[in-house]
């Protein structure tokens, strides 16, 4: 017996990701109304968007000044925050950390449904065809309601990671589309909206340099400019204190939980990881997207966002100290590649083993970083979360330098029609 007509029509309302947009924006007001205070969000956001709502934008740095943990990212995400500090000044909640947590999370909200439209888009672009039905809504799904965004920009309150991950997927929808200078600046905002994005420049370079030398240079000098617009400003108003932050702070930071360098016993070995672990860092991130270079076709446009996935994972892998919300770029970036690149003949594992896995990275690290967790422990949960980490991105790198299948062309996105520029 054939179903009534009103029934299939809303069973295909059910399935568009638009129908679901308000829920969860709806969803967002409750989150913001649980009572989590204390968060990264409160101790190193809000101090610096206070400055700025007190007419003095160019100082937020110096909320942070030369503490240990000062905000340590650009100022692109304080730019949101300030106007959610304003509303909130306008209703009299600057100063009621509930109530204006309700301003914040409600309106980063809108840049995780940014993300999740770039990520689905990528995933289309990476299939060469569009997603449609329940397949669609799952991908949003997991992209908009990934364990990594409840843990991340609720439970720590970085709000800058999703507005990070939208740009970097906006620069490769660009860069696909030969629009390198826009890519350029792209790319650029996210490298100043989360510091350790500046990585993100490895597999950026190979996958440009093959474009010719005119558009690499035109990318990078676009990134360039536009950094150096961003942070100018800042730097002239309070050189020490952007000095600190962006780029001094970490060498003076401990080795800590989550990280294999927690085995680490020797005080010299110590004292040199910890100033100086980012050059393990780079080294792996480069050595990885060197070897995807060489696999046949090379680091493509459709493979970038491969190489951007193995760049997080050198970060999460050899990084001194790994927090849970470090999992965020590695779970989203993977996710979009396993999505985009699975076939039937793959199996069904390996479309679903990357979300379950990295989300339970991040559970493992939040045991780890327990404050006052004994030594033996942490070390533990670092050797495990090493080999974890490592076999997973293992098995994407294995996926990743699968050439392209032939046939049709890939999808281009409709505002990337037109000419190369």
């Amino acid at each position: 017996m054939p179903k009534p007509s009103w029934i299939r029509a809303a069973a295909r309302q059910l399935v568009r990701p638009r129908t679901w947009v308000i829920p969860y924006l709806v969803l967002w007001l409750l989150v913001g109304s649980i009572p989590i205070t204390n968060t990264d969000l409160d101790l190193f956001f809000w101090p610096a968007a206070n400055i700025a709502v007190a007419s003095r934008p160019l100082m937020v740095y110096s909320a942070g000044g030369k503490n240990a943990y000062p905000d340590a990212n650009g100022p692109v995400s304080l730019l949101p925050l300030t106007a959610a500090g304003l509303l909130a000044h306008q209703f009299g909640w600057l100063s009621d950390a509930g109530k204006r947590r309700i301003i914040v999370m409600e309106l980063f909200s809108l840049f995780i449904l940014l993300m999740a439209f770039e990520g689905v888009a990528a995933i289309d672009r990476l299939r060469r065809k569009r997603v449609e039905g329940v397949p669609r809504l799952l991908a949003y799904g997991t992209l908009a309601l990934a364990p990594t965004i409840w843990q991340s920009v609720s439970g720590y309150g970085h709000i800058e990671q999703p507005i990070e991950v939208w740009l970097l997927l906006v620069a490769t929808r660009w860069l696909a589309s030969g629009w390198v200078v826009r890519a350029g600046i792209a790319f650029g905002l996210a490298v100043l909206s989360r510091s350790p994005s500046a990585l993100m420049a490895i597999p950026m370079a190979l996958a440009v340099a093959r474009r010719g030398a005119g558009r690499f240079a035109g990318f990078f000098a676009a990134t360039a400019a536009t950094g150096l617009a961003g942070l100018a400003p800042f730097y002239l108003a309070d050189t020490s204190d952007v000095v600190h932050s962006l780029f001094t702070y970490r060498g003076g930071l401990p080795v800590g939980a989550g990280s294999i360098w927690s085995v680490a016993t020797d005080p010299g070995a110590i004292a040199f990881i910890q100033r100086w672990d980012i050059l393990f860092v780079v080294a792996l991130a480069l050595t990885a997207n060197l070897w995807l270079a060489t696999r046949p076709g090379g680091l493509t446009d459709e493979r970038l966002i491969g190489g951007m996935a193995l760049t997080a994972a050198s970060f999460v892998l050899l990084a001194k100290t790994v927090w849970p919300y470090y999992f965020f770029e590695f779970y989203m970036l993977s996710i979009v590649w396993s999505a985009g690149r699975w076939r039937r003949a793959d199996g069904f594992i390996r479309l679903v083993l990357p979300p379950i896995a990295i989300a339970s990275f991040g559970l493992l690290a939040e045991i780890g970083s327990t404050p006052f967790l004994e030594h033996r422990l942490v070390a533990i949960t670092g050797g495990a979360m090493f080999l974890l980490v490592g076999l997973t991105a293992f098995w994407l790198a294995t996926g990743s330098r699968r050439a392209p299948e032939p046939g049709a062309a890939p999808a281009r996105p409709r505002l990337a029609q037109g000419p190369s520029r």
